[in-house]
């Protein structure tokens, strides 16, 4: 060894050594004063030839001196610190080569007694034989016992190669520490103690490495099996194995100990006991630090979701709770879904608002067996949509993120769906198989997203639908009931189905051949949706009817054999338009949209009067919307400017009409003049970014509901006393955010209102469901094409009280170009016929119509 690691020192080459006698050991192989060289070794640097003009003595060579025992460590350890792969590789051989000896010796001992004792024991068996043959009982259970121990006994092979392994590890491991410490001093001249290096090492495995803790573990179980057992095997004299054993015993069970003889043992298996107990306790803790890490990373929604067909929502906003419930309503009647939203919201939070909803006691939400499962992550990234199966579900809603400007909130839906697209590229067809619903918050970013993915999603600009539904109800009050039932999945909706039995017939000839549906449309072979088609339609192979229906499987085509006797009125079916003025209390960020769309609806002349906080000056500016807009356009509506607090009496009382200088004109009006009022969720007070919180803004319609009825009453009445004069103010119609609400309209008897988002989250579902319904609800909703109506029955009756069933309305609607798809008596509340509104029942029954009965019709 001396040689090997002073050559690999010195960068010699060890090859053949050089015999003793060269390395400055030659007195034992040399007889007298001469000194021979061995024949073919090299000579020796010590023996070369001394320098000239030296004494006779000088030119003999010197005798050179012997290594001392320090000399060689300090080279062998200076090896070690200069190449420590050499350090650990005759580390690994010595271990390995102690470990052989060992095992042979402890071997050839074992053997040798073993031999001794099978003579023994063979004596006795011949004896005991000799024995059994007299029948001997005693001595028959003795030869039993004497063979059983015949049982050869275990070998400490592998105990001895098990501990010499282990300590291998743990040698180089230390070694490896060292070095770096080492490394660390010299290199970069740092100085610490050896308990700093420690903590610090402990921490960087601790915070980098999983397996770092039960390491630690083993490696001191193992250190204290290996010195209990050593320690035994000095008190009481036992071989290794059975040593190791013991240890691990006391280790293992605190109650093991207790049998023990003598007080070094005693001392010994106490000692074991204890560090077992500590190493229990070290192993409990890492166990349920383990089981709470894994618990918490559950309880964040971290995990993977493993399901399939199930709605996927991105996002969570104020619209969600709704969207669940729409989903749940439309898997009731398969008996239940799977919902999983994926949100950077915390997953408590999530879970607790829809505890919270569904355990509400007016109102609550409910599931029908629906399950909802809430993930914490990032939905821009394609990673964490993986982890909620994006490819297996069913659809995909993108929900726009609430407390963020429009623009914000369409350049992460452009995002949003750019990740998408990208999963989408990884499907051998790169098509994403479920269709894909976003919400924008701008109308003029659709055509953005249309761009990106044409086929793959279906766009709804949530700000836009709700303006146009505010003009809609404003105008028809309790159009909103109708709508609300219309787009939800709560009792009837759309649903679109081949009947090849009708093909060849006009779509005039089946408006009553379903009893329980009402046939609106018919989607052609080239996908196009045609709602309230021509007289002349003829439906051809291929194509699809389009109706009004509980369910899927809830209708069927009839016979046909209905006939009706009823005479269609002989009147002119032609209305008069006549002028209008709206009032608009608030302001709402697409308030140029709503002007836009009004101005499609009204007769020429008609005024809108705007009374909001936002000064005149800045209103233009405001409905440009920061360039995206141009300059107001209308044909038929004329712009009153007022500015004031809706929710302030003073200036509701009396509103005067302002110029873009902000001066006083002389156009003044009072609340009972107005032909319908409406009150908006109010952006100008909500937050900075434009987003206001769903209760504020109820609180702030509410109260202006509260003043506006009360200002009219007493106006009302004061023009009553007056002039004589009986007039009706028209009921106010407020856009309510929260469901919650709903109940409180109730108490302040409100009959007009809009649940503006419980609406535009039916149509998201509605067209998660069915693409188709895009198309149809858009077209429902805008001032082209069809639209629902409110119209008295007097305009399909031919007198006050005539008996006519609803198929005799249905075909009078039909010949003025007009599709009937419910009613509602006069002397009835909104909330009370329900059930009349949309597809009524017994179409056959006859009943009497009153003048004043509303009849739901879609009409251009």
């Amino acid at each position: 060894s001396w040689t090997f690691f002073g050559a690999a020192h010195r960068g010699e080459q060890v090859g053949a050594l050089r015999p003793f006698a060269d390395q400055g050991g030659g007195e034992a192989l040399m007889s007298g004063d001469k000194r021979k060289e061995v024949k073919g070794a090299p000579a020796d640097s010590r023996l070369s030839t001394p320098p000239k003009g030296g004494s006779e003595e000088d030119k003999l060579p010197t005798k050179p001196s012997a290594p001392t025992f320090s000399s060689i460590v300090h080279e062998i350890m200076v090896a070690f610190k200069e190449r420590p792969a050499i350090a650990i590789l005759m580390t690994v051989v010595c271990v390995f080569y102690a470990a052989i000896i060992t095992g042979y010796y402890a071997s050839h001992h074992n053997m040798t007694r073993r031999l001794v004792e099978m003579q023994v024991e063979q004596q006795k068996l011949r004896k005991l034989n000799a024995e059994m043959l007299a029948g001997s009982y005693q001595c028959k259970a003795e030869a039993s016992e004497m063979m059983a121990g015949e049982e050869v006994q275990e070998r400490p092979y592998i105990t001895v190669l098990t501990v010499l392994g282990g300590i291998s590890l743990l040698c180089k491991f230390i070694m490896s520490e060292a070095s770096l410490a080492r490394k660390k001093m010299e290199e970069y001249k740092m100085a610490f103690t050896a308990s700093d290096f420690v903590s610090y090492r402990l921490d960087f495995y601790f915070s980098t490495s999983k397996w770092a803790k039960p390491l630690l573990l083993l490696g001191v179980t193992f250190f204290l099996i290996l010195a209990g057992a050593v320690s035994l095997a000095v008190a009481h004299g036992g071989n290794l194995s059975a040593s190791v054993w013991e240890s691990w015993t006391y280790v293992a069970d605190p109650g093991t100990h207790a049998d023990t003889e003598g007080s070094m043992v005693r001392l010994v298996s106490f000692t074991i006991t204890i560090g077992g107990m500590l190493v229990f306790a070290l192993m409990i803790g890492i166990i349920s630090e383990a089981i709470g890490e894994k618990v918490d990373e559950l309880r964040k929604g971290k995990s993977r979701v493993i399901e399939s067909g199930h709605t996927l929502m991105l996002g969570w906003n104020d619209k969600s709770l709704a969207i669940i419930q729409q989903i749940a309503l439309a898997n009731e009647s398969e008996g239940g879904g799977c919902v999983v939203v994926l949100s950077e919201n915390d997953k408590e939070s999530m879970e607790e608002t829809l505890k919270s909803a569904v355990e509400a006691l007016q109102g609550g939400l409910q599931l029908h067996g629906t399950q909802v499962i809430f993930r914490s992550g990032n939905p821009l990234i394609e990673h964490e949509m993986l982890k909620v199966s994006v490819h297996s579900a069913r659809a995909i809603i993108c929900l726009s993120a609430d407390g963020e400007a429009a623009d914000d909130a369409d350049s992460r839906m452009v995002r949003q769906v750019l990740a998408l697209k990208g999963i989408a590229g990884s499907n051998p067809d790169g098509k994403m198989d479920a269709p894909v619903v976003v919400e924008l918050c701008d109308v003029d970013n659709r055509e953005l997203v249309k761009l990106i993915a044409p086929d793959m999603c279906e766009v709804i600009v949530a700000h836009d639908i709700i303006g146009r539904l505010m003009i809609q109800c404003a105008r028809q009050p309790g159009l909103a009931h109708v709508l609300e039932n219309l787009m939800g999945f709560d009792g009837d909706e759309f649903y679109i189905q081949n009947w090849p039995e009708l093909e060849g017939l006009k779509f005039d000839d089946i408006t009553c051949r379903f009893d329980d549906a009402v046939p609106i449309g018919v989607k052609g072979s080239d996908g196009a949706i045609r709602i309230n088609p021509p007289h002349d339609y003829k439906i051809k192979r291929g194509d699809q009817i389009l109706v009004l229906a509980e369910d899927n499987d809830s209708y069927s085509v009839n016979d046909g054999t209905f006939k009706s006797q009823a005479k269609p009125p002989s009147r002119s079916s032609e209305e008069s338009v006549d002028k209008e003025m709206m009032l608009f209390c608030g302001w709402r960020r697409d308030m140029y949209d709503m002007i836009m769309e009004l101005d499609q609806y009204v007769a020429p002349g008609s005024a809108l009067w705007l009374l909001n906080t936002v000064p005149c000056d800045k209103r233009a500016e405001m409905l440009r919307d920061k360039g995206n807009k141009g300059d107001l356009k209308l044909r038929n509506l004329v712009i009153k400017n007022a500015v004031g607090n809706p929710i302030v009496r003073r200036d509701l009382q009396k509103l005067v009409a302002l110029d873009d200088n902000g001066l006083e004109t002389k156009d003044t009006v009072t609340l009972e003049q107005f032909d319908s009022l409406l009150i908006l969720a109010d952006d100008d007070a909500s937050s900075e970014k434009g987003k206001a919180d769903m209760q504020s803004s109820d609180s702030r319609s509410l109260a202006s509901l509260l003043i506006i009825q009360d200002i009219q009453r007493s106006l009302v009445k004061q023009r009553f006393e007056e002039t004589g004069e009986r007039v009706t103010a028209c009921d106010p119609i407020s856009e309510i955010l929260d469901t919650r609400t709903r109940s409180l309209l109730r108490v302040v008897d409100c009959k007009g209102y809009v649940m503006s988002n419980q609406i535009v989250s039916a149509v998201i579902s509605q067209v998660a469901e069915c693409r188709d319904m895009n198309a149809v609800l858009g077209e429902l909703l805008s001032a082209e094409g069809n639209e629902p109506y409110l119209k008295t029955a007097f305009n399909y009756t031919s007198h006050d009280g005539e008996s006519a069933c609803f198929w005799d309305i249905a075909l009078r609607a039909r010949a003025r170009d007009e599709i009937a798809i419910g009613y509602k008596p006069k002397d009835m509340a909104w909330h009370d016929c329900v059930n009349l509104l949309l597809n009524p029942p017994d179409k056959r029954q006859k009943r009497k119509w009153a003048r004043d009965d509303i009849v739901v019709i879609i009409a251009p």
